[in-house]
């Protein structure tokens, strides 16, 4: 690949532009942010907190949103992971932000032409056999066109070319303003919101190097390579690289299209089990997991095989990490409350010394919300003030390495609800979890020095259930 555009601005452009973007987003910011100081302190320095009405709160969510749409790409995706943070803000905000939509119109096909022309240095009947002007998935920050290379249905993704500079200018804005609003009003909601911004600008970065994305592809097929039921696309190098990659095209249903997939007689049931432990074996065995597992990213091929699209996102988990949530995981296979706790604060979710009793009564707060069968909204709505106002209160934190575990989870989720309305991964995904984290909980615990004499007890104990024991 002889050629690839240039995103490089001289400084003193980038300067310019720079503060032109951080004008507009103080402009359109700064009376929403002091709204919310004068929330904790009616004086801003000093003063009692002020009561705010839902009312206020609702009409406040309708300005971010579209405040954050005019902002445009970079503060849209960093929005869209708030969304869904519920540890993070009043379920009202989550509630609009999460309509959020890219909104992106995609290049016409004669600029997509022009922009992979740039990027192979040749003209484009030269390199594919066939190319569709019509974008079959257009996004924020990449486009995705049809095409036939050497006989092959192959998709061409390739990053947009006004991306870039303009990324690296929100990102440099978004986080200088959250680390100054940290600095002078640090309290658990700004140290949250820091983190995660700071991780979804890590994740924007990684999305914008397709060499990223297409090493990505192969780890997961690695990984995946036993799974029969599922596809990872094959990737072309030969006509791949850093803003381009040609990869094997796989049509199929999204996963959330309930008339097409009840038409083609597919078990939801089913799909819905194998997606879960799919994902419980990535996160949790593998450490290595795709992490925007949302609806478009999702599909169903005909012989209902899984098909994994979209490897711009992929995260990794520490095998320590791994460990203490296993731990939790196997508390709550079982009802064992108090494990469950213990795994809270080995993971750093909860702080040492913060009140053991408050906890579990969160925990129980949280069970009884899945348990009264509210349908998948309202459910996590109240999930999120459960989580919002313990946050608060206790100051809990959601360390980098699980913000995406946590977004992948709930994005799950959101998906096999769509399919069975008031489906809960609480109380109906962990059977599937149980059956595929099973292998590694057993590796788990016999590499753990002192409970050898205790392994075929514990053993027993996980494996000993069809039925899971839900918090009983």
């Amino acid at each position: 690949m002889s050629h690839r555009p240039s995103s490089r601005f001289s400084s003193l452009a980038q300067q310019a532009r720079l503060a032109r973007r951080a004008t507009a987003m103080l402009r359109l910011t700064l009376p929403t942010t002091l709204a919310f100081v004068r929330d904790r302190r009616r004086y801003l320095a000093f003063g009692p907190p002020r009561q705010v009405s839902e009312e206020t709160h609702r009409q406040r969510a309708q300005t971010i949103k579209q405040h954050i749409e005019t902002l445009g790409t970079a503060f849209i995706k960093l929005g869209q992971l708030v969304s869904t943070r519920p540890d993070l803000v009043p379920a009202v905000y989550i509630e609009e932000i999460a309509k959020l939509q890219d909104g992106i119109t995609p290049l016409s096909g004669k600029a997509a032409r022009r922009t992979l022309e740039a990027i192979y240095g040749t003209r484009l009947e030269a390199v594919f056999d066939r190319f569709d002007d019509e974008a079959l998935a257009a996004a924020s920050l990449a486009q995705v066109h049809y095409a036939v290379w050497q006989g092959q249905d192959v998709a061409v993704k390739f990053v947009r070319p006004d991306i870039p500079a303009q990324m690296a200018v929100d990102l440099k804005i978004a986080g200088y303003v959250i680390r100054q609003l940290d600095r002078h009003f640090s309290n658990s909601l700004t140290r949250m919101l820091a983190t995660a911004i700071a991780e979804g600008s890590k994740g924007m970065a990684q999305e914008l190097d397709l060499t990223t994305e297409i090493e990505n592809i192969e780890t997961l097929a690695r990984i995946l390579a036993r799974r029969e039921d599922v596809t990872v696309p094959l990737v072309y190098p030969e006509v791949s690289g850093p803003q381009v990659i040609v990869m094997e095209y796989c049509p199929g249903v999204k996963f959330t299209d309930v008339e097409r997939l009840q038409a083609a007689g597919f078990d939801f049931d089913d799909l819905i089990a194998r997606l879960v432990k799919l994902y419980a074996e990535m996160i949790f065995v593998a450490g290595v997991y795709h992490a925007d597992p949302h609806p478009g990213n999702i599909l169903v091929g005909d012989g209902g095989q899984l098909i994994l699209l979209d490897y711009g996102m992929v995260c990794r988990l520490s095998r320590e990490m791994r460990a203490a949530i296993l731990d939790a995981v196997a508390a709550g296979l079982h009802g064992d409350r108090e494990r469950l706790v213990d795994g809270l604060y080995e993971t750093g979710i909860v702080a040492p010394g913060t009140n053991r009793r408050r906890i579990h009564a969160f925990i129980e707060e949280i069970i009884q919300l899945h348990r009264r069968g509210l349908d998948a909204q309202n459910r996590m709505l109240g999930v999120g003030l459960a989580i919002e106002r313990t946050a608060r209160e206790l100051g809990l934190n959601l360390p980098a390495e699980l913000v995406y575990v946590f977004r992948s989870l709930s994005l799950l989720e959101g998906m096999a609800a769509k399919l069975r309305p008031g489906w809960s991964l609480i109380e109906h995904g962990f059977e599937p979890m149980q059956e595929a984290l099973a292998p590694q909980y057993v590796k788990s615990l016999l590499s753990r020095e002192g409970l050898l004499n205790t392994a075929v007890d514990e053993i027993r104990r996980f494996l000993g259930h069809r039925t899971v024991r839900r918090f009983t």
